[in-house]
């Protein structure tokens, strides 16, 4: 072989793989590009907050089969009653942060996708929902229903209670305090079978009804060298004998059974732990208890709102928003119930068939994935949220690409991660399609309110936030939903919702500090939309609804104008589900083609270059063996 034939070989050899390499990278690239999605969420909680966080991949191998019990908060991070109950949450978490060896607080975000299937399976339908889960819980377990309330007291207090029904059916870890009142009439009984280390008992006389004493034992159950029990004033026996008169009391008792009757000046929980361990310090005795905070300060801290300027956004309506919104609610949202029949199936039914006739898709992909949706669905007697969410998977891979953009939020985004986003996206999205109807001037809406059934429907059936899903079909029966009849009066009908909600969200907690709760819409936005007597001009109103919804004045930004045109031509070329294309218009298939393909012409080029190296070893070694070299 010649020098200019080895060249010539060589340069085969790296032009096969620079090859297969633009073909790898463009491929991998295709995948890659335009489907980097902007976080859902960052949480309503963090380490500093004594909430552990749980996901879909720690919560099993956290919570079941644990050595102590879990209190968990499945909640979504863009429902407002949830923002309202977590800095309850926090300060629970602070509160009982001294019990974590016991019973551990924590949370579980629903909005985030990844935890869809764990909150499905525990049957999470409204936020924010509690649940108690034992020590050693199985795992077909799916937790104790927990009440919610106002104030982390009375929920520490339900706590207890489940706490102390644990222990007594057996339940409790073997490490855990005493926590059932001690029912003898004397304290002969009370060190027999105490350890040596033991210097000091405490006896904590309260009301039966008190959870006083329980709080204080768990507060100090790691101290090595005591002990502490609770007695109820029903023990009258002992309270005679003791000379107890008034509840709270604390009296002291050591080996020898010497009382002291220990003096309260704070008859609360912080104080009974001061005293006791101000009392053992004063013996000379090391409890290693760190300073308790103070909780008053703490929550302050945490109730204390932001205060922030408002920033003034321009009133557009943008495709990307509605998108995100549409993804939410299919692959998110309806996916976690975990059975959808009867008036549920329904509802969806409803839903899908809006979306189908009215969501204003930007690719042509997108109304034959919804309408292909609503078909499935129509068919069905039943159907689980899982196998929902299957389909809804499954078409989207099929027909892709459906969406335009990435899942980001753009004119709903909030200063804050937490803040707006879905909820702003779903108001928009249902303002868009009682326009869109009207638009098609379609006669359904003539004598029923499709769009709005729909609403309600979804609302009542699958939207999490379980205090927002009560106000609006509370407002639904107010305003007379059913009533309603013609398109134009469906526009206005959630337009005056729309503005009864912000009203009363208005100045609320939930509010984004940058994006307050208006009278929609704003004198600047819509100048001849007020009368000069300060009363709304309903008809200028729907003008203006009309063009701020319609499909024409829907802002692209975010999209690529090249991926519309690329699909047009396409849809016009191809009929029926299209492979899904990567890079360089090839599908899947022609990738696979060409990378089994590239495999095999690599192969058998490594083979003939190796052979041919041999040989020329095999040549010079005969050279010189002959002396011919």
């Amino acid at each position: 072989m010649g020098k200019h034939q080895q060249e010539l070989f060589w340069s085969t050899c790296i032009g096969y793989l620079i090859v297969g390499l633009l073909i790898f990278v463009s491929s991998v690239s295709a995948n890659v590009i335009g489907q980097k999605d902007e976080d859902d969420t960052s949480g309503l909680y963090n380490a500093s907050d004594h909430v552990y966080i749980l996901d879909n991949i720690n919560f099993k191998s956290s919570v079941l089969q644990s050595k102590r019990a879990w209190l968990v908060e499945f909640y979504n991070s863009w429902c407002g009653f949830c923002h309202k109950f977590a800095p309850i949450w926090k300060a629970l978490a602070k509160n009982v942060h001294g019990w974590r060896k016991i019973v551990t607080i924590a949370a579980i975000d629903c909005a985030n996708d990844d935890n869809n299937p764990i909150c499905r399976e525990y049957e999470i339908m409204r936020y924010p929902t509690l649940k108690f889960f034992p020590v050693n819980s199985k795992t077909d377990f799916l937790g104790l229903e927990v009440q919610k309330d106002k104030d982390e007291e009375l929920i520490m207090q339900s706590l207890v209670v489940q706490l102390e029904k644990e222990q007594q059916e057996q339940r409790g870890g073997s490490d855990w305090p005493n926590l059932a009142p001690y029912r003898n009439n004397d304290i002969d009984t009370l060190w027999t079978g105490i350890p040596a280390n033991i210097e000091y008992q405490f006896l904590i006389f309260d009301e039966p009804n008190s959870h006083l004493g329980a709080e204080v034992i768990l507060d100090l159950y790691e101290l090595n060298n005591v002990r502490i029990r609770r007695v109820t004033s029903e023990n009258i026996l002992l309270l005679v004998g003791s000379k107890v008169n008034k509840y709270p009391s604390i009296l002291a008792i050591n080996k020898d059974q010497t009382q002291t009757t220990l003096k309260l000046d704070k008859l609360t929980r912080d104080g009974l732990r001061e005293t006791i361990l101000e009392f053992l310090k004063s013996k000379g005795i090391s409890t290693g208890v760190k300073d308790f905070s103070d909780n008053a300060t703490y929550h302050k801290l945490i109730h204390s709102p932001k205060k922030m300027e408002p920033i003034k956004v321009e009133d557009k309506l943008y495709q990307l928003d509605l998108e995100t919104t549409l993804r939410y609610t299919l692959n998110n949202e309806i996916p976690l119930s975990k059975h959808i029949e009867g008036e549920k199936l329904k509802a969806l039914q409803t839903y899908l068939k809006v979306l189908a006739h009215y969501f204003p898709a930007y690719l042509p992909k997108m109304k034959t994935y919804l309408q292909v949706l609503s078909e499935i669905v129509k068919s069905k007697s039943n159907i689980t949220g899982k196998e929902f969410r299957k389909e809804v998977k499954s078409k989207e891979e099929g027909l892709t690409p459906v969406y335009s953009g990435p899942k980001t939020w753009i004119g709903c985004k909030g200063s804050d991660p937490t803040l707006r986003g879905y909820p702003c996206g779903l108001w928009i999205l249902f303002h868009t399609l009682t326009v869109s109807a009207a638009d098609d001037n379609n006669d359904d809406q003539v004598d029923k309110p499709l769009v709005l059934s729909a609403m309600h429907g979804y609302i009542k059936n699958f939207f999490g936030c379980a205090n927002c899903s009560d106000h609006f079909q509370a407002m639904a029966k107010k305003r007379n939903l059913f009533d309603v009849h013609g398109n134009d009066e469906s526009i206005l009908w959630l337009w005056r919702a729309h503005n009864e909600v912000n009203e009363r969200l208005a100045g609320d907690e939930t509010e984004d500090p940058e994006h307050k709760k208006i009278q929609y819409p704003s004198s600047k936005d819509c100048p001849q939309c007020k009368q000069s007597n300060g009363k709304w001009d309903e008809n200028e109103v729907l003008i203006y609804l009309k063009m701020k919804y319609g499909r024409s004045r829907i802002n692209l930004e975010g999209i690529s104008s090249e991926l519309y045109h690329q699909e047009r031509n396409s849809s016009a070329s191809n009929s029926g589900v299209s492979h899904r294309k990567i890079g360089w218009d090839f599908t899947i298939f022609d990738i696979s083609i060409c990378v089994v393909l590239y495999i095999i012409s690599a192969t058998m080029l490594t083979l003939v270059c190796i052979k041919f190296a041999y040989k020329r070893t095999y040549k010079k070694k005969i050279s010189h063996l002959f002396g011919l070299a």
